[in-house]
């Protein structure tokens, strides 16, 4: 078969980790690529360590159309992303449509808002799709992101212990509080970062793009925000429309030496999540907490390694997944 990757939005010349946001997924479809010569492999607003080519040639003749899915969703919310880059990129999109009446079309996605019905009747609306499937980062057992600890441990080194830290509280990303045509999600983190950010009871830093507060620095690639991130004491991982994921943020989190809470019922099924003192379910309640984290910081981190793998085990999950998507 003939796998093309094709990103909808935004162009990306892959060459190492820690500069995209899907690059767990790249790194790992790259040692596939290496050990399945059996298949051909195209690419179409992407390149591996090459300018990235917006060129239909690799759509046209492929079987399965491989879509890194980065929010999605965000473009279909009024005012969220720039109307001159989305009237662009969905003339793209529509190229690309055109094309799709007999491929099978995979996202590969960290967001559950983005969806099949968003792909169907959003993205590609008024062209038909052969066959859909979704690659979701919860396929591969802890979350596909797993990979981030390894990539930022290569970055940073390694020492969870370090006391002494800039700033008690440090969330990067954005919030998640409008869905498609701006319906309110009923997510709790903007609420949460308002409050925290006014109230100035613990000190934070905040790095993204939020609805509610004024962040402290844009969003930039995990390889220049580790050395930011490394200031932080504690973070919170929050997840929506499953509460049984787990997410990139408590990965990174980890590995940056920052002690996650989490909120509500994030990870119920406690994939991650060494003790119930995580958890959060006030504002009020993470301010208490937040000077006993150094008595739970041990157990909390030295559970993640216990439950880690090798960079081997999640290839051969990855390549098992993606080799029943396809059918190999």
């Amino acid at each position: 078969m003939k796998l093309t990757i094709a990103r909808l939005r935004s162009g990306t010349n892959y060459k190492e980790p820690l500069h995209d946001i899907m690059d767990s997924f790249y790194y790992l479809f790259k040692r596939y690529m290496k050990r399945n010569s059996q298949h051909t492999y195209g690419v179409c607003n992407f390149g591996w360590g090459a300018a990235n080519r917006k060129k239909l040639d690799d759509i046209v003749d492929a079987d399965v159309i491989l879509i890194p899915s980065e929010n999605e969703f965000f473009q279909h919310i009024k005012g969220y992303v720039d109307q001159r880059h989305k009237e662009r990129s969905d003339e793209f999109v529509n190229e690309i449509g055109q094309h799709l009446h007999n491929k099978h079309v995979v996202i590969v996605r960290s967001d559950r808002a983005d969806n099949e019905e968003l792909y169907r009747t959003r993205t590609f609306s008024g062209h038909a799709i052969g066959k859909f499937t979704t690659f979701d980062e919860m396929d591969i057992p802890g979350g596909l992101h797993g990979m981030k600890y390894f990539f930022i441990k290569e970055r940073r080194g390694f020492s969870f212990f370090e006391s002494e830290r800039k700033h008690d509280f440090i969330y990067w990303g954005c919030d998640k509080r409008k869905l498609i045509d701006n319906v309110e999600s009923g997510d709790e983190r903007h609420l949460v970062f308002k409050r925290i950010k006014k109230e100035q009871k613990i000190s934070s830093y905040f790095i993204g793009k939020y609805n509610s507060i004024v962040p402290d620095k844009k969003i930039d690639t995990l390889y220049n925000l580790v050395p930011i991130l490394e200031e932080g004491k504690s973070t919170l991982c929050f997840n929506w429309l499953d509460n049984k994921a787990t997410t990139s943020r408590y990965h990174e989190a980890i590995a940056c030496g920052i002690f996650p809470f989490v909120w509500k019922n994030y990870d119920e099924d406690n994939t991650l999540v060494a003790d119930p003192w995580q958890r959060i379910s006030s504002v009020e309640e993470l301010y208490d907490k937040m000077p006993e984290i150094e008595k739970y910081k041990e157990k909390v981190f030295l559970n993640y390694i216990s439950k880690q793998y090798n960079e081997e085990w999640y290839y051969e999950r990855f390549a098992e997944r993606l080799n029943q998507i396809i059918g190999n």
